[in-house]
């Protein structure tokens, strides 16, 4: 897990007997202070199969906020594989991530797609 995985917290799910597909769909902050990347409107979408428990909601916003700047995890690959890792360690089961990302100073985007967790 990351040094920042302790940020993230869940909650209780009410009703875990239920089948219930949970999606996080979170607006990207500039993480490069330098190049102000990713740009605006680029997502990062979480999803997994709700389990006991749920990613909560503030917690995650928090987690988010904390790769500003980051000196280690630099890259939009590396990113999404942290944080996919991290929330699939903490719920204990698989978590996918999915990156939309546009870029600053650049003709183009980038898709990327993680799962973590497999077991």
């Amino acid at each position: 897990m990351s040094d920042k995985a302790h940020l993230l917290k869940v909650i209780d799910n009410a009703r875990p007997e239920l089948s219930t597909l949970v999606e996080h769909v979170l607006y990207l902050p500039k993480l490069c202070p330098a190049t102000l990347n990713p740009k605006a409107g680029s997502t990062l979408t979480l999803r997994y199969a709700a389990g006991a428990k749920l990613l909560e909601l503030f917690s995650l916003d928090t987690y988010i906020d904390a790769f500003v700047g980051d000196q280690v995890v630099r890259d939009m690959e590396l990113f999404v594989q942290t944080v996919a890792a991290d929330a699939a360690a903490l719920l204990g089961h698989e978590v996918t991530a999915y990156a939309d990302v546009q870029f600053n100073r650049l003709r183009q985007g980038q898709k990327i797609t993680v799962v973590a967790g497999r077991i």
